[in-house]
């Protein structure tokens, strides 16, 4: 899948939480892993619905995100982050423009992520082969 547009939500330390719209679906992506030696990160990434995609470009197009927005977006984060919905992406970085495959997460993988608050919680999997 190629990614259409790419808006960052969160950026600390090169630890980026982003907002992509693919093909035909959107995800938050939050990187949750860095490898430091080869600079490949990890991103644990969540399909929104319809409606969260349509919330996600109101909130986008504010430039400049109130608390109230950032509880908009772990609500919605947290409302789509089920096991239907959730994947990993393993590049070196994200690009307009970038064919990405991901892979899907186990149930047991999924994670209790709160936007930008636990942006920092690492993915804890030693699975290279996802």
């Amino acid at each position: 899948m190629t990614i259409i547009q790419l808006h960052i939500l969160d950026w600390y330390d090169d630890i980026i939480t982003s907002w992509v719209s693919l093909e035909n679906d959107s995800y938050i992506f939050t990187c949750v892993q860095k490898d430091f030696t080869d600079g490949e990160k990890t991103y644990y990434g969540v399909k929104t619905d319809e409606k969260s995609s349509k919330e996600m470009q109101n909130i986008i197009g504010k430039k400049t995100f109130t608390k109230r927005d950032w509880s908009t977006i772990n609500r919605i984060f947290e409302e789509n982050n089920k096991s239907d919905n959730v994947f990993l992406l393993r590049t070196l970085s994200l690009s307009v423009g970038l064919d990405i495959t991901f892979s899907k997460v186990r149930n047991s993988d999924i994670r209790t992520i709160m936007l930008s608050v636990d942006i920092s919680t690492l993915y804890t999997c030693q699975d290279r082969d996802l």
